[in-house]
């Protein structure tokens, strides 16, 4: 896979987020939108919408991460901000950690680690 296309209520405040928090900058203009690229070379597209569609409360996007402290710093940083929380940090030291939250527009996040 190498992309996934969004909407955003307030597009500025998508980018930010996305920003911050995952590494994403600006790839490129795609008017009225953007695209965000990461280290891994994954796209994010970004659109202005008036209204985000709604999705299953089993849908999201997920990033797995390839180090452990990566995601509990994370979730540190995203919980002294303010983010919003889907599901709180469960974490087992040296197999695994994973926690959900939401993005500006309401989509669920997993930020995980796994020992495989």
């Amino acid at each position: 896979m190498n992309h996934i296309h969004i909407g955003a209520k307030d597009l500025r405040r998508s980018v930010q987020f996305y920003s911050d928090y995952f590494g994403f900058k600006k790839k490129f203009d795609h008017e009225p939108g953007i695209f965000l690229e990461d280290e891994r070379r994954f796209l994010l597209a970004i659109d202005p919408v008036n209204v985000v569609p709604e999705f299953p409360e089993w849908f999201h996007i997920g990033f797995c991460y390839p180090d452990e402290n990566e995601v509990l710093k994370l979730y540190k940083s995203m919980c002294e901000n303010g983010v919003r929380l889907a599901r709180d940090l469960m974490h087992e030291k040296g197999n695994f950690a994973s926690f959900f939250v939401f993005d500006p527009d309401g989509y669920k996040i997993e930020v995980s680690w796994h020992n495989e």
